[in-house]
């Protein structure tokens, strides 16, 4: 099963050491959108300051990107 990290991103980047292992891609930016929401439960101040959750694979690809802003 492939691994995926989800880092913080902004001008600088938070990153995720661990990753998870999921079973594709689009399980990996649902996980994004999981850890979008429950960021900003947590630290609403992020909203309007175009953060966003890097998706990348085992390998460093980008496989999408999360922006707080859009997060519902």
């Amino acid at each position: 099963m492939p691994r995926y990290h989800f880092d913080l991103v902004d001008s600088e980047t938070v990153a995720d050491e661990e990753g998870a292992d999921l079973p594709d891609d689009i399980k990996a930016l649902d996980v994004a959108e999981e850890i979008a929401r429950r960021l900003l439960e947590e630290r609403p101040e992020l909203k309007g300051r175009h953060f966003s959750i890097l998706v990348t694979n085992e390998d460093g690809e980008e496989i999408g990107r999360m922006p707080l802003d859009v997060v519902h």
